[in-house]
């Protein structure tokens, strides 16, 4: 037992549990303490090493100071190193926290050592060297000593087209549910032969280790086979992992593989060529003429104008030129579709008057839309924007998320509507229902007229005539029940107005009417630059 007197008898000393005593016996006058003159005696003494408790050193030094009876108190204690190593979940990582010894027996490298075996850590371990000189710091948190190696995984096959400029046969959307297909592109074609794809086989990975030694296999490489549907493209003879087209065509991305689209090329569709029906791509090289049908299973090009005809196809349809219908002057509405245009995909253009556009993504106008109906359902685009040109003058535009133009409306006040955030045949089909709603809850009140009727006079019950009314009646009720349940399908697609809006870019004009859902506003001035969307419910709009 270690024992130091102070000149006033106090007493400094490590019990049995190797616990630091303060005891003070009074004898005579003493000297005002403080906790820096309390450390001074310690270190004089060679116990500074020992580990204090800051507050009972306070409390010895309080208690000293103002009582003159005499007592023990414990003021800290003499700590051997300490140390913990955790191991994590996956048993990749192992950390090492330590404590330093105070008075005590260090932390060694041996202790260490041990733990590291016990707990089976044979992989991945830092060097001897950093771990003596961890141990020399004396302390450390979270200090990693070993680590594993993970496994690294193949590269699965890939598929790399040959043709950068291919297009992708589905279109790309952004996070906002807007797609630009601004640029369409040209009409590609391909010769029997050409090559189209190449596929690279899968690598194998590498095995990794975790740190109890453990071999950690990778995932297995998928080795994933073109696809079956390559209708127009075929294998190298010589390389199954070399697609070749078979046949001159439109090629396609597709989902691990390139089909090509059979494809006609014509100099333009008139009387003499008749119209034009083909489960491939068509390509006009010039125009089409007034009362033409052509009808694509994928796309149709057309290099030069369009005028009064009918268009369809499966995937996009590109005009160089315009699209041109005809207006009847005589008639009241001044406005007679002469044109019609439609396809799954999308349509781009130059101009477009006096025609019906209605498509599967887009439609992208480059000039001007003048009293057309155009119907799209994703965005419809009229002009690029800081552009002069891009005018909806007259007419009607529905799309989804987006309708952009640079002017919208004119001069003149014509009136031109424009609805966003509407499946554009929503409207119609909830017209549809409700009519077949009120038709049969007519039908309704009719059946059960004569349903009372036989009730209050039995005898004209002939031939099973009552239950066949109330069969009727229920089959009514059940058609009524399924049409309002089909109404309140379309009504929830309605949620989609709060995403979309209509952006003017210069000028909009009076007479033009927008509708974002269910909500409407009416322009009754000249406005600038524009933008609608909903905000709570109302249309909001600004610059």
């Amino acid at each position: 037992m270690i024992e130091v007197t102070h000149k006033d008898a106090l007493t400094f000393r490590l019990d049995g549990d190797n616990k630091l005593l303060a005891v003070y016996e009074p004898d005579g006058d003493k000297v005002t303490l403080d906790a820096t003159a309390v450390r001074e005696i310690l270190a004089r003494q060679n116990q500074s090493d020992l580990f204090l408790d800051e507050k009972a050193l306070s409390r010895l030094v309080q208690t000293y100071n103002n009582s003159n009876a005499g007592f023990i108190l414990e003021i800290g204690e003499r700590r051997d190193g300490e140390f913990i190593i955790k191991v994590s979940d996956d048993k990749m990582t192992a950390w090492l926290t330590m404590t330093p010894a105070y008075g005590g027996a260090p932390v060694t490298f041996d202790h260490i050592r041990r733990s590291l075996k016990e707990k089976g850590i044979v992989s991945g371990l830092i060097t001897s060297a950093e771990i003596e000189a961890v141990l020399k710091e004396g302390k450390a948190t979270d200090y990693i000593i070993a680590q594993g190696t993970p496994a690294v995984p193949g590269l699965d096959a890939q598929f790399h087209s040959l043709m950068p400029e291919m297009q992708e046969r589905r279109p790309q959307i952004n996070e906002h549910g807007i797609a630009d297909f601004r640029n369409l592109g040209s009409l590609i074609l391909v010769k029997q032969g050409d090559p189209l794809m190449r596929r690279t086989l899968p690598t194998e990975g590498k095995n990794g280790q975790n740190i109890l030694g453990q071999i950690l296999i990778p995932k297995p490489s998928q080795n994933t086979p073109f696809t079956s549907e390559l209708k127009g493209s075929m294998f190298d003879p010589d390389d199954n992992d070399l697609l070749l087209s078979a046949i001159v065509g439109q090629p396609l991305l597709i989902p691990n593989g390139v089909m090509v689209s059979p494809t006609i090329t014509v100099p333009q569709v008139n009387i003499s060529s008749g119209n034009l029906s083909f489960d491939g791509t068509i390509n006009i090289l010039g125009d089409v003429m007034e009362g033409m049908k052509v009808y694509a299973l994928n796309d149709i090009f057309v290099g030069g104008t369009v005028e009064a005809a009918e268009l369809e196809a499966g995937g996009n349809i590109s005009i160089k030129g315009g699209l041109i219908g005809n207006s009847d002057s005589s008639a009241a509405s001044t406005l007679s579709m002469g044109g019609k245009i439609s396809c799954k995909g999308s349509v781009s253009a130059r101009f477009a008057k006096y025609v019906s556009i209605e498509a599967g993504t887009s439609i992208v106008i480059e000039e001007y839309s003048m009293n057309n109906q155009l119907t799209a359902m994703n965005q419809i685009l009229v002009g690029k924007p800081g552009g002069k040109k891009g005018l909806i003058i007259g007419g009607s535009a529905r799309a989804m998320m987006l309708i952009q133009a640079v002017s919208i409306g004119s001069d003149a006040g014509i009136k031109t509507y424009i609805q966003a955030g509407l499946n554009p045949h929503t409207q119609q089909q909830l017209d549809g229902i409700k009519r077949e709603i009120e038709t049969n809850e007519k039908n309704q009140d009719d059946i059960k007229k004569i349903i009372t009727f036989i009730e209050n006079n039995p005898e004209k019950d002939k031939n099973g005539l009552l239950d066949k009314a109330r069969r009727t009646l229920d089959n009514l009720t059940t058609e009524i029940a399924r049409h309002q349940a089909d109404q309140e399908s379309l009504l929830a697609e309605m949620s989609f107005a709060e995403y979309a809006k209509v952006v003017v870019e210069q000028t909009l004009c009076n007479g033009v009417e927008v509708r974002i859902g269910t909500q409407i506003w009416k322009a009754h001035e000249e406005r600038g630059k524009t933008v609608f969307r909903l905000i709570d419910g109302k249309i909001s709009f600004g610059s």
